[in-house]
C-alpha cells in the first residue's frame, strides 16, 4: 500500500517539473552557414541582434524578448539607417513592437552576432537564424 502511496507522488512531482519546465524553459535552434545547434534557455531571458548595416556602415541593434515567441522588438541605430529601412514613411520601432513570430533571421554582409544573456553566437558575411521550438504552436 505504502508502494503505491510513493508512485502516485512521484508521478505528481514529476508532472510538476515537467509542467514548470515547459513553462519556463525555452529551447531555441540556432543556424549559421556552419551549422545548427540548440540552446536552452529561460523564457524571461533577453535577446539582442547586433549588425553593420551593408549599405548606411551603421551599426544596428534589435532588442527583443522571448516569453512565448520572440516579440518585444526594439531597434536602435541612426536616422539615416531607420530612413533606409523604412523610407521616413512609418517609425520602425512602432512597428517593431507589433511583431510576434517563432523564426528570426539576419543577415549582413559584415557579421552579425545573436546574444542570449551571455552566450554570444557570431557569423562573419552571413546569416544567423533562431527557431523557438516550444511552446509549440
Amino acid at each position: 500500500m505504502a508502494k503505491i502511496g510513493f508512485v502516485k507522488i512521484s508521478a505528481a512531482l514529476l508532472l510538476f517539473v515537467l509542467i514548470f519546465l515547459s513553462a519556463f524553459i525555452r529551447p531555441v535552434k540556432i543556424a549559421t552557414e556552419r551549422g545548427s545547434s540548440t540552446l536552452l534557455l529561460w523564457a524571461c531571458q533577453k535577446g539582442r541582434i547586433d549588425f553593420i548595416n551593408s549599405i548606411t556602415g551603421h551599426p544596428v541593434t534589435i532588442r527583443f524578448a522571448m516569453p512565448w515567441r520572440f516579440s518585444g522588438f526594439f531597434a536602435e541605430t541612426d536616422p539615416g539607417t531607420e530612413d533606409y529601412y523604412t523610407t521616413g514613411l512609418y517609425r520602425w520601432n512602432d512597428r517593431l513592437s507589433e511583431e510576434r513570430t517563432r523564426n528570426i533571421s539576419y543577415c549582413s554582409e559584415v557579421g552579425v552576432a545573436l546574444t542570449f544573456g551571455k552566450k554570444v553566437i557570431r557569423t562573419k558575411g552571413g546569416c544567423i537564424s533562431a527557431t523557438l521550438l516550444w511552446p509549440p504552436s
